[in-house]
């Protein structure tokens, strides 16, 4: 394999160039929290989802936010990620969601779609939220399919391949290039599969990631105008890819992927120091390397981008952001928080990059340059902030994701890995599933 080489990301340099592709628009900005003409005052619910860390920092920002704003009372409630969507489900059918709900774009459409979230373009366009350090692409994640904006982003999640760089290193071969495609995918995982004696890749863990990173390069996207926006035989190809590369030993079996499909990464070979690689959210980094310190002290890992294809990088953004509920009666005050939030210095160094990378563009800095920041977590940042200067589209999802992709993809791959369908067959079906879905 000829040698190339390798991705380095100067931080600073990079969130320059992002600042300059950072919307245009909005007053206000770093924390301010007076929209223009507005009247902020009174009661607000925020929801949330996470565990005791983020609850912590979470209440810490509303904490400041109130200091800031001592006419406000924010009441906040949060739920692990499942039991929040299901509680929201619920409250969204009922009309009486939380004034200011933290979304996903994946599931967004789900709530956008059937009236229970309010576009903001306007308190967008009249200041009450700054949007002006937010790159377009990201910001572009929180509109619905039909062009409104529904959700204002603080944090973006992405996937990666999460290698062993001391086991590569050792087997002789080169890190991932920068703008590695599929083909030299396959051909390094066969090259460091014949080294270590053992599968090298697990693509299918994380499937949905690794297929919506397949169809992005090749100039498809998991949905486009609310529909599918690929077709049967561009499923077919990606299944096909996967298991050649699992037939020939070069991916994890079928049977090993069934049986640790529900594994915490830190459970995972690559966190324990007993496979090269995985396909998992960057923001896992830190976790298998304190695992595998541990576990097999001696060995680092390293995050980079998904393969690209012939229409370039196959990265999406899974943004996590602040909408406003169709039912809330106290629109100023929520947009004032939602700004504060998304702004404020002190609130993005207190929050630090707790639920995907911040994508303010000063902020994002603030935290690289903060001593408290990890080296994982500072690697997580600096390859979001890599990601994001490469131009990629942004990723607006449809309803139905979770039924779709969540739980309908993973069960007819495993028929098809199985052999219990042929690729072809497997494709057809879920294609018809899912338009059942879509309607």
């Amino acid at each position: 394999m000829n040698r190339s080489r390798t991705m380095t990301m100067a931080s600073a340099a990079i969130i320059a160039v992002l600042g300059l592709s950072a919307c245009a628009g909005g007053g206000g900005g770093g924390g301010e929290t007076t929209a223009p003409e507005a009247e902020i005052g009174g009661e607000i619910q925020y929801a949330w989802w996470g565990g005791p860390a983020r609850n912590e920092k979470t209440q810490a920002v509303i904490d400041l936010y109130q200091e800031a704003n001592p006419e406000v009372t924010v009441q906040g409630t949060t739920a692990e990620f499942a039991a929040y969507f299901e509680q929201a489900t619920v409250q969204a059918a009922g009309k009486n969601l939380p004034c200011v709900p933290q979304m996903q774009n994946r599931l967004m459409a789900d709530y956008a779609d059937r009236g229970a979230l309010m576009p903001l373009d306007d308190l967008v366009d009249s200041g009450a939220i700054d949007v002006s350090n937010i790159p377009e692409s990201v910001l572009e994640s929180g509109r619905g399919s039909d062009g409104n904006l529904y959700m204002i982003p603080y944090g973006a999640a992405f996937g990666s391949m999460i290698v062993n760089t001391t086991q590569v290193e050792a087997a002789g071969l080169d890190l991932p290039p920068e703008g590695y495609d599929w083909d030299w995918l396959a051909e390094w995982g066969a090259d460091l599969t014949k080294a270590q004696g053992k599968p090298s890749l697990d693509l299918v863990r994380s499937q949905t990631d690794s297929l919506e990173a397949w169809m992005r390069s090749h100039g498809k996207d998991l949905y486009e105008d609310g529909q599918l926006g690929f077709d049967e035989g561009d499923l077919v190809d990606f299944w096909d890819y996967v298991t050649d590369l699992q037939d020939s030993g070069v991916a994890i079996p079928a049977e090993t992927a069934s049986e640790q499909n529900s594994l915490p990464l830190e459970q995972l070979g690559v966190s324990t120091g007993n496979q090269a690689t995985v396909v998992w959210p960057a923001n896992g980094l830190g976790t298998a390397q304190a695992t595998i310190d541990a576990a097999a002290p001696g060995n680092t890992l390293a995050t980079y981008p998904l393969p690209t294809g012939p229409d370039g990088y196959g990265n999406a953004f899974w943004v996590s952001g602040l909408a406003i509920s169709a039912n809330c009666s106290n629109v100023p005050t929520a947009a004032s928080f939602i700004d504060f939030f998304v702004n404020d210095p002190e609130a993005a160094t207190v929050y630090a990059s707790d639920n995907g990378a911040n994508v303010n563009t000063e902020n994002l800095q603030l935290i690289l340059d903060d001593e408290a920041t990890t080296p994982a977590k500072k690697a997580e940042l600096e390859l979001y902030a890599f990601v994001a200067d490469q131009d990629v589209a942004p990723a607006v999802y449809g309803k139905g994701y979770a039924s779709i992709f969540q739980q309908n993809l993973p069960r007819f791959y495993q028929q098809v890995a199985f052999g219990e369908l042929s690729s072809k067959e497997a494709a057809k079906q879920f294609i018809q599933e899912a338009e059942a879905v879509l309607g």
